[in-house]
């Protein structure tokens, strides 16, 4: 399980995703367990910074958690605790969005997640289009 995982991961940087047609069914409202979730915008900072978080390799194998993902979004620690549950109802409400867009899935009987073929796809392409070099993309356009 974790080697077919691991090579998902691997196989998404070779993929063939037309950015444009991905990016426009998730920055729409969808509609997931009878609630309604906004669309994730990925240039914003704050969901930029998500999609950083859980694109990590090192999550491939084993999932992230709700803590994990605190700790890369929230450099430091809070000492107060009800300062701390804020921020992880915080992280639980982005986790939830990005379930929603079936970009994350539960890992059955843990607290963890993993990202889901789509949803690794998709946020690789994002993430190298937000780092990819304005005089190469349009020379590859032309």
């Amino acid at each position: 399980m974790a080697n077919r995982r691991y090579l998902q991961a691997l196989a998404a940087t070779q993929g063939n995703i037309v950015l444009g047609q991905a990016a426009a069914g998730l920055t729409v409202a969808v509609r997931w367990q009878g609630r309604r979730y906004r669309g994730i915008h990925p240039l914003e900072p704050n969901d930029s910074a998500l999609l950083e978080a859980i694109a990590r390799g090192q999550w491939s194998l084993g999932g992230f958690r709700n803590r994990d993902i605190r700790s890369h979004l929230f450099k430091a620690t809070p000492k107060n605790p009800s300062h701390l549950r804020r921020q992880s109802a915080a992280i639980g409400r982005r986790l939830r969005l990005l379930r929603a867009h079936r970009i994350i899935r539960k890992i059955p009987r843990t607290h963890r997640y993993i990202l889901t073929p789509h949803g690794r796809n998709l946020v690789t392409a994002l993430l190298a289009a937000q780092h990819a070099d304005t005089q190469k993309l349009t020379a590859l356009a032309a």
